[in-house]
């Protein structure tokens, strides 16, 4: 697999991960592929933003019936083996006893390249609590995570990634709240036409103690449309009963 075809192909998996998980909401989705680009002293910009949505229980509230709409944003600036990110998005949240639109939570990122070829990339990430709580939008507490992603070229179109990672959780007196495992093993195929497939197996502990963890699949498919603009798609479902699916749109300055 050339430079080239492993930064496009690992450019799409990275994009919808990112947005899935900026999301804070119920996607089971994990797909952390390490972005593949070459070393350098060079800035790299990349915005993302899409329209997600998930149907079953919330990390944002002790539901197991939730209907979530969000519209993501995402930025992430990257020099060398050092990476930046900011994610929020605007949800709109529907249980059987309350609707609420708004903006969520905040997260920062700072990422690190460990090692390339394969890829290992250590990863801390702070959610700040700027969703409203009395919406519903937010639990009102600062989580705390660090993650390990994985990324490896099998051959010319083939490649495995995988994430494992640990989440400090901002307790709310009064609930049962839990700090956090998650992870997540997957693999993607490159066709020549520039269309990227993937299947991710993922797992996700739950916020709270009395909700199911989540143990499900994702589906992946993304296009490049040219040199700066990706197109993207996932769908996802898990034993909680929850589903999950989003497009999204990334560009790269």
């Amino acid at each position: 697999m050339t430079k080239k075809t492993r930064r496009t192909f690992s450019k799409s998996l990275k994009s919808i991960a990112c947005l899935t998980i900026a999301l804070g909401t119920l996607t089971p989705v994990q797909l952390m592929a390490k972005t593949t680009d070459q070393i350098s002293s060079e800035f790299t910009t990349i915005l993302s933003t899409g329209l997600f949505y998930s149907s079953g229980q919330s990390d944002t509230i002790n539901s197991s019936d939730s209907t979530t709409k969000s519209v993501p944003l995402m930025i992430s600036v990257k020099n060398g083996r050092l990476s930046f990110g900011l994610s929020t998005a605007y949800l709109s949240v529907k249980t059987d006893t309350f609707k609420a639109d708004g903006m969520g939570d905040t997260t920062l990122s700072i990422a690190y390249d460990i090692m390339e070829s394969p890829w290992l990339t250590v990863k801390l990430k702070e959610k700040l609590a700027t969703g409203d709580k009395t919406e519903g939008l937010s639990t009102g507490k600062n989580d705390t995570s660090v993650q390990l992603d994985y990324f490896y070229p099998l051959q010319n179109n083939t490649s495995v990634f995988a994430t494992i990672g640990h989440k400090f959780v901002g307790k709310v007196t009064g609930s049962a709240m839990q700090d956090t495992q998650y992870a997540s093993i997957g693999m993607g195929y490159l066709y020549p036409n520039k269309i990227n497939i993937g299947l991710s197996l993922d797992y996700r502990q739950s916020t709270f103690k009395d909700l199911d963890d989540q143990t499900g699949a994702s589906v992946f498919v993304s296009k490049a449309l040219n040199n700066t603009n990706t197109l993207s798609a996932f769908g996802g479902y898990d034993r909680s009963e929850t589903t999950s699916a989003g497009v999204t749109l990334t560009t790269k300055f």
